[in-house]
């Protein structure tokens, strides 16, 4: 798999300003721009405030619902996503921002339902805070989170959907490498309604394109 081209690394006075989150639990690998973690119910609350603030941006990749921004909901729902992680059923990261130094999440990426044997492949799903949009940060986590969990699970395929207005997403997806494979109608109800989806997906060893 091609290197992606990632964005350029923080300055030395960012990396020496950047503090991880307190009482965050070890990095689940090294980023230049990002901590990122695992799931883990100590994030709860950065993760009902990360929903909260982004409900109306993240109409377009997922249903909305009061308990997404209650605390008691994440915490049973990270420990739920912790132990997939230590299953090997999935890969979820919770991201903060290096240079931000606020404390609060700002993205998400999961790796859904890992299949080994003659299968070899899982689901990419990504949520950036509205406000961070437009500096090729969601790039600088998901393009070398993906080439870790291919390389950890051992994978040979990473599929990925969008609704066909989300164009941004498309973008996004192009730029990693995913190829569109078809169009799936009444594919997921989102918000209460039936939403046809755009289905890519990454090959592993597939030529990507420069950019990637």
């Amino acid at each position: 798999m091609t290197a992606a081209i990632l964005p350029a690394p923080l300055s030395l006075k960012d990396r020496a300003v950047s503090q991880p989150p307190a009482d965050a639990p070890a990095l689940w690998m090294p980023n230049d721009r990002w901590w990122l973690y695992g799931a883990h119910p100590r994030f709860a609350g950065a993760f009902a405030r990360f929903h909260a603030r982004n409900k109306h941006h993240l109409r377009m990749a997922m249903s909305l619902a009061p308990e997404l921004e209650q605390v008691a909901h994440w915490e049973g729902e990270l420990a739920r996503r912790m132990q997939a992680m230590q299953q090997g059923q999935a890969v979820h990261l919770v991201g903060f921002l290096k240079a931000a130094g606020t404390g609060e999440i700002g993205c998400l990426t999961s790796f859904w339902a890992i299949e080994h044997g003659d299968f070899q492949a899982c689901t990419l799903s990504f949520l950036l805070d509205q406000s961070l949009e437009g500096r090729s940060l969601m790039h600088a986590a998901v393009a070398p989170a993906l080439r870790e969990v291919i390389a950890r699970h051992h994978l040979h395929r990473i599929m990925a959907t969008h609704l066909p207005e989300n164009l941004r997403s498309a973008a996004f997806l192009r730029r990693l490498g995913f190829v569109v494979e078809g169009y799936a109608r009444d594919f997921v109800k989102v918000n209460g309604q039936w939403r046809d989806n755009v289905l890519l997906s990454l090959l592993v060893g597939e030529p990507r394109p420069p950019s990637a």
